[in-house]
């Protein structure tokens, strides 16, 4: 899975987004349990997503599961040769479902759960009982049909504007040299931190921003301040950061009223550190 890691810089704080895969814990029994999801409408098609500046893209562990969703919890189980016995599916520290027997699949209703995180647990043990067991966890994150991030992300229009002049933007950079890139091709390469920003009317009170990759949308924030500056960091050795390659960052600001404007977005070419060495 693509590394990266997000800095969001205000006057008041600093936010730092980073995503990593989840980590199972296994034993010498169990050598690994990883946890697919599988998103579905609730009229029985894959969730879609289409967000500014990219293609629609199926359903990502990174992206929301709206309320009424059908959820999937598709369990792989690797046992290095021994018998599997009895796998047990919690949802939030609650028993959802176990069995002895293949297909080892639960379904979530989601509906009824609140708005937020919610965490999926699958446990696994062989046969003889006690001779060995595995468990590993994931979480996803619920929002409601409402959502204003997800009404952006619907399809052409996105959320309704009274004005889309007055909510207009553009990406703009602190750094002179990618600024003039950005200004005159909506491309530039960044070979060490950047700082990018938005730029709108006095109407602008707060946007949201995406990144995405060969068509797939890989991170969209939540709706942050204008003065709110974006870090993109090429990826190093050690530590987050964005590996080599182009990035489509979208943005698009809001009036605070649940209003959008049209999106601006440009195409960023992160270049690896020891390619300018």
């Amino acid at each position: 899975m693509t590394r990266w890691a997000v800095l969001a810089v205000t006057a008041a704080a600093v936010v730092c987004v980073t995503s990593h895969p989840a980590r199972a814990e296994q034993s010498s029994y169990v050598p690994g349990i990883k946890v697919l999801l599988e998103v579905r409408t609730p009229q029985g098609d894959l969730r879609t997503f289409q967000l500014p500046g990219a293609p629609p893209t199926y359903w990502q562990q990174d992206m929301p599961v709206v309320q009424g969703d059908k959820l999937t919890v598709s369990p792989m189980i690797a046992t290095g040769g021994a018998e599997l016995g009895q796998v047990t599916v919690r949802l939030d520290n609650e028993p959802l479902a176990a069995t002895s027997e293949a297909p080892w699949r639960a379904e979530v209703e989601t509906a009824k759960l609140t708005p937020g995180y919610h965490s999926v647990e699958v446990w696994a043990g062989i046969k003889p009982p006690n001779a060995g067991e595995g468990s590993t966890a994931i979480a996803f994150l619920v929002v409601p049909p409402s959502d204003p991030l997800l009404q952006s992300g619907q399809a052409a229009a996105g959320p309704p504007v009274s004005d889309e002049e007055k909510l207009a933007c553009a990406i703009r950079a602190l750094d002179p040299k990618v600024d003039k890139q950005l200004l005159t091709t909506s491309t530039a390469k960044v070979a060490g931190p950047t700082l990018f920003h938005v730029t709108a009317g006095p109407a602008a009170k707060e946007f949201f921003y995406s990144l995405s990759r060969e068509g797939r949308v890989t991170y969209t924030s939540p709706l942050l301040p204008v003065q709110t500056s974006v870090l993109l960091t090429p990826l190093e050795d050690q530590g987050p950061g964005q590996e080599p390659g182009e990035v489509i960052l979208t943005m698009r600001v809001g009036d605070g009223a649940g209003r959008f404007g049209p999106p601006a977005w440009v195409t960023v070419g992160i270049v690896a550190p020891e390619a300018t060495k």
